[in-house]
Protein backbone atom coordinates (compact mmCIF):
# COMPACT_ATOMS: atom_id res chain seq x y z
CA UNK A 1 0.00 0.00 0.00
CA UNK A 2 1.22 3.53 -0.54
CA UNK A 3 1.72 4.49 2.75
CA UNK A 4 -0.40 8.06 3.29
CA UNK A 5 1.62 9.51 6.27
CA UNK A 6 3.25 11.63 4.98
CA UNK A 7 0.61 13.03 3.24
CA UNK A 8 -1.37 13.36 6.55
CA UNK A 9 1.98 14.49 8.31
CA UNK A 10 2.38 17.52 5.38
CA UNK A 11 -1.13 18.19 5.11
CA UNK A 12 -1.89 18.22 9.26
CA UNK A 13 -0.92 22.12 9.62
CA UNK A 14 -3.35 23.24 6.28
CA UNK A 15 -5.89 20.58 6.55
CA UNK A 16 -8.54 23.45 8.08
CA UNK A 17 -8.01 24.99 4.71
CA UNK A 18 -9.92 22.45 2.77
CA UNK A 19 -13.36 23.67 5.13
CA UNK A 20 -14.97 27.37 4.31
CA UNK A 21 -15.19 26.83 8.58
CA UNK A 22 -13.31 23.42 9.82
CA UNK A 23 -14.87 23.58 13.42
CA UNK A 24 -18.33 24.54 12.28
CA UNK A 25 -18.00 21.46 9.81
CA UNK A 26 -17.03 19.41 12.01
CA UNK A 27 -19.26 20.09 14.52
CA UNK A 28 -22.11 19.66 11.77
CA UNK A 29 -20.45 16.06 10.94
CA UNK A 30 -20.54 15.16 14.30
CA UNK A 31 -24.51 16.48 15.05
CA UNK A 32 -25.50 13.94 12.16
CA UNK A 33 -22.73 10.70 13.28
CA UNK A 34 -24.18 11.43 16.64
CA UNK A 35 -27.79 10.98 15.75
CA UNK A 36 -26.86 7.78 13.47
CA UNK A 37 -25.53 6.17 16.34
CA UNK A 38 -28.50 7.16 18.45
CA UNK A 39 -30.21 5.48 16.20
CA UNK A 40 -28.57 2.45 16.01
CA UNK A 41 -28.62 2.23 20.04
CA UNK A 42 -24.89 4.00 21.05
CA UNK A 43 -25.96 6.72 23.30
CA UNK A 44 -23.43 8.57 25.75
CA UNK A 45 -21.42 8.12 27.41
CA UNK A 46 -21.06 4.96 24.89
CA UNK A 47 -17.10 4.30 24.67
CA UNK A 48 -16.08 4.93 20.55
CA UNK A 49 -13.20 4.62 18.90
CA UNK A 50 -12.21 7.18 15.92
CA UNK A 51 -9.51 4.93 13.68
CA UNK A 52 -9.14 7.01 11.30
CA UNK A 53 -9.29 10.17 13.35
CA UNK A 54 -7.31 12.69 11.46
CA UNK A 55 -6.76 16.07 13.06
CA UNK A 56 -10.73 14.98 14.99
CA UNK A 57 -12.74 16.59 12.19
CA UNK A 58 -15.24 13.51 13.55
CA UNK A 59 -13.83 12.25 17.17
CA UNK A 60 -13.76 15.42 18.47
CA UNK A 61 -17.92 16.79 18.33
CA UNK A 62 -18.21 13.37 19.44
CA UNK A 63 -16.45 13.89 22.38
CA UNK A 64 -18.12 17.42 23.12
CA UNK A 65 -21.41 15.60 22.87
CA UNK A 66 -20.44 13.58 26.20
CA UNK A 67 -19.30 10.35 23.90
CA UNK A 68 -15.97 9.14 25.70
CA UNK A 69 -14.18 8.78 22.47
CA UNK A 70 -10.57 7.45 21.77
CA UNK A 71 -9.05 8.39 18.64
CA UNK A 72 -6.13 7.13 16.75
CA UNK A 73 -4.63 7.85 13.68
CA UNK A 74 -0.88 6.56 11.29
CA UNK A 75 -0.30 10.36 11.39
CA UNK A 76 1.84 11.58 14.13
CA UNK A 77 1.72 15.36 12.87
CA UNK A 78 -2.34 15.24 12.63
CA UNK A 79 -2.75 13.14 15.91
CA UNK A 80 -1.15 16.43 17.36
CA UNK A 81 -3.06 18.86 15.93
CA UNK A 82 -5.80 16.95 17.08
CA UNK A 83 -4.68 17.02 20.75
CA UNK A 84 -4.25 20.97 20.37
CA UNK A 85 -7.99 21.27 18.65
CA UNK A 86 -8.84 19.20 22.13
CA UNK A 87 -6.87 21.10 24.77
CA UNK A 88 -7.97 24.57 22.79
CA UNK A 89 -11.95 24.01 23.25
CA UNK A 90 -11.65 21.81 26.78
CA UNK A 91 -12.75 18.57 25.23
CA UNK A 92 -11.47 15.44 26.66
CA UNK A 93 -10.59 13.02 24.84
CA UNK A 94 -7.92 9.78 24.92
CA UNK A 95 -5.54 10.25 21.17
CA UNK A 96 -3.01 7.83 20.17
CA UNK A 97 -0.65 7.40 17.14
CA UNK A 98 -1.85 3.41 15.35
CA UNK A 99 -2.18 2.46 11.73
CA UNK A 100 -5.62 0.90 10.68
CA UNK A 101 -4.65 -2.39 10.06
CA UNK A 102 -2.94 -2.67 13.22
CA UNK A 103 -4.96 -1.44 16.27
CA UNK A 104 -3.50 -1.94 19.45
CA UNK A 105 -6.26 -4.65 21.76
CA UNK A 106 -8.24 -2.71 24.11
CA UNK A 107 -8.92 -2.52 27.74
CA UNK A 108 -12.40 -3.32 27.16
CA UNK A 109 -14.12 -3.49 23.74
CA UNK A 110 -15.54 0.03 22.41
CA UNK A 111 -19.44 0.24 22.03
CA UNK A 112 -18.43 1.72 18.39
CA UNK A 113 -15.91 1.91 15.72
CA UNK A 114 -15.85 4.81 13.54
CA UNK A 115 -14.06 5.70 10.31
CA UNK A 116 -15.52 8.44 8.20
CA UNK A 117 -14.34 10.98 5.45
CA UNK A 118 -13.39 8.47 3.15
CA UNK A 119 -10.27 7.13 4.98
CA UNK A 120 -10.54 3.09 3.85
CA UNK A 121 -10.04 3.58 0.34
CA UNK A 122 -6.57 4.10 1.62
CA UNK A 123 -6.08 0.80 1.65
CA UNK A 124 -5.40 -0.20 -1.97
CA UNK A 125 -4.99 -3.95 -1.68
CA UNK A 126 -7.94 -6.35 -0.56
CA UNK A 127 -5.26 -7.98 1.78
CA UNK A 128 -4.69 -4.59 3.30
CA UNK A 129 -8.15 -3.60 3.32
CA UNK A 130 -8.72 -7.06 4.61
CA UNK A 131 -6.63 -6.83 7.74
CA UNK A 132 -7.77 -3.55 8.55
CA UNK A 133 -10.86 -4.51 9.31
CA UNK A 134 -10.15 -7.65 11.10
CA UNK A 135 -8.41 -4.99 13.72
CA UNK A 136 -11.39 -3.07 13.44
CA UNK A 137 -13.63 -5.97 14.31
CA UNK A 138 -11.48 -6.91 17.33
CA UNK A 139 -12.29 -3.53 19.25
CA UNK A 140 -15.68 -4.77 19.26
CA UNK A 141 -17.93 -7.23 21.31
CA UNK A 142 -20.62 -9.27 19.29
CA UNK A 143 -23.25 -6.68 18.17
CA UNK A 144 -21.05 -3.87 18.45
CA UNK A 145 -21.72 -1.07 15.58
CA UNK A 146 -19.05 -0.40 13.00
CA UNK A 147 -19.94 3.22 11.02
CA UNK A 148 -17.37 4.39 7.94
CA UNK A 149 -17.77 6.55 5.00
CA UNK A 150 -16.54 6.44 1.74
CA UNK A 151 -16.70 8.55 -1.49
CA UNK A 152 -19.26 7.60 -3.97
CA UNK A 153 -16.57 6.39 -6.59
CA UNK A 154 -19.21 4.94 -8.70
CA UNK A 155 -20.81 8.25 -9.32
CA UNK A 156 -17.67 10.10 -9.77
CA UNK A 157 -16.22 7.49 -12.33
CA UNK A 158 -19.68 8.13 -14.01
CA UNK A 159 -19.61 11.58 -13.98
CA UNK A 160 -16.02 11.71 -14.86
CA UNK A 161 -14.77 13.89 -11.78
CA UNK A 162 -11.26 14.98 -11.81
CA UNK A 163 -10.93 17.04 -9.10
CA UNK A 164 -12.40 19.44 -7.16
CA UNK A 165 -12.81 23.29 -7.84
CA UNK A 166 -9.99 26.02 -6.00
CA UNK A 167 -12.00 27.90 -3.20
CA UNK A 168 -10.53 31.24 -1.52
CA UNK A 169 -10.05 31.50 2.02
CA UNK A 170 -8.83 34.48 4.25
CA UNK A 171 -5.81 33.70 6.86
CA UNK A 172 -4.53 37.07 9.03
CA UNK A 173 -5.29 38.81 5.73
CA UNK A 174 -4.16 36.60 3.46
CA UNK A 175 -4.94 34.87 0.36
CA UNK A 176 -5.24 30.80 0.66
CA UNK A 177 -6.30 29.07 -2.31
CA UNK A 178 -6.89 25.62 -1.99
CA UNK A 179 -8.50 22.74 -4.97
CA UNK A 180 -7.77 19.31 -6.09
CA UNK A 181 -6.56 17.94 -9.32
CA UNK A 182 -7.42 14.25 -10.03
CA UNK A 183 -6.26 11.34 -12.07
CA UNK A 184 -7.65 8.01 -12.60
CA UNK A 185 -5.60 5.27 -13.16
CA UNK A 186 -6.16 4.01 -16.67
CA UNK A 187 -8.08 0.96 -15.40
CA UNK A 188 -10.36 3.24 -12.85
CA UNK A 189 -9.36 1.42 -10.18
CA UNK A 190 -7.16 4.63 -8.23
CA UNK A 191 -7.30 7.83 -8.11
CA UNK A 192 -4.00 10.09 -7.37
CA UNK A 193 -5.76 13.16 -5.62
CA UNK A 194 -2.88 15.97 -6.08
CA UNK A 195 -4.11 19.17 -3.06
CA UNK A 196 -2.83 22.21 -4.56
CA UNK A 197 -2.12 25.90 -2.05
CA UNK A 198 -1.45 28.86 -3.46
CA UNK A 199 -0.12 31.04 -0.64
CA UNK A 200 0.26 34.60 -0.87
CA UNK A 201 2.91 36.54 1.17
CA UNK A 202 2.91 40.29 -0.07
CA UNK A 203 3.19 40.32 -3.44
CA UNK A 204 4.45 36.76 -3.84
CA UNK A 205 2.72 33.57 -3.99
CA UNK A 206 3.75 30.31 -3.67
CA UNK A 207 2.50 26.85 -4.19
CA UNK A 208 2.32 23.72 -2.12
CA UNK A 209 1.23 20.30 -3.83
CA UNK A 210 0.42 17.30 -1.93
CA UNK A 211 -0.31 13.92 -3.16
CA UNK A 212 -2.14 10.38 -2.20
CA UNK A 213 -3.80 7.64 -3.70
CA UNK A 214 -7.17 6.30 -3.17
CA UNK A 215 -8.61 3.05 -4.41
CA UNK A 216 -11.97 3.95 -6.29
CA UNK A 217 -13.68 1.06 -3.64
CA UNK A 218 -17.11 0.36 -4.46
CA UNK A 219 -20.08 -0.39 -2.23
CA UNK A 220 -20.21 -4.02 -2.95
CA UNK A 221 -16.31 -4.68 -2.85
CA UNK A 222 -16.55 -2.88 1.12
CA UNK A 223 -19.51 -5.12 2.10
CA UNK A 224 -18.08 -8.32 0.99
CA UNK A 225 -15.18 -7.47 3.25
CA UNK A 226 -16.82 -6.45 6.00
CA UNK A 227 -18.53 -9.39 5.77
CA UNK A 228 -15.81 -11.78 5.58
CA UNK A 229 -14.07 -9.48 8.50
CA UNK A 230 -17.01 -10.79 10.51
CA UNK A 231 -19.44 -8.20 10.23
CA UNK A 232 -23.25 -8.88 9.64
CA UNK A 233 -26.61 -6.68 9.44
CA UNK A 234 -24.40 -4.62 6.77
CA UNK A 235 -26.30 -1.33 5.29
CA UNK A 236 -25.29 1.63 3.18
CA UNK A 237 -27.06 4.64 3.46
CA UNK A 238 -27.04 7.74 1.20
CA UNK A 239 -26.51 11.23 1.80
CA UNK A 240 -30.49 11.59 1.64
CA UNK A 241 -30.84 9.56 4.25
CA UNK A 242 -28.03 10.20 6.47
CA UNK A 243 -27.44 13.17 6.07
CA UNK A 244 -24.29 13.24 5.86
CA UNK A 245 -22.06 14.38 2.76
CA UNK A 246 -20.73 11.05 1.73
CA UNK A 247 -22.68 7.80 1.38
CA UNK A 248 -22.28 5.89 4.76
CA UNK A 249 -22.27 1.88 5.30
CA UNK A 250 -23.30 0.51 9.08
CA UNK A 251 -23.31 -2.63 10.61
CA UNK A 252 -22.51 -4.97 13.58
CA UNK A 253 -19.75 -7.60 14.65
CA UNK A 254 -21.06 -10.72 14.34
Amino acid sequence: MADPRAFYDDLAGDYHLMFGDWWASAERQGVVIGELLRRNGVHPPAALLDCTCGIGTQALPLAAQGFRVTGSDLSTAAVARAATEAHNRGIAIELSVADVRALPAPARPFDAVVSCDNSLPHLLTDADLATALHAIRTQLDTGGLFVASTRDYHQLLRDEVHGVLPAVREVEGRRRIVGQAWQWSADRRTVEINVFFLRQDGPEWTTVVRSTTYRALRRDELSAALAAAGFRDIRWLTPDESGYYQPVVVARAA
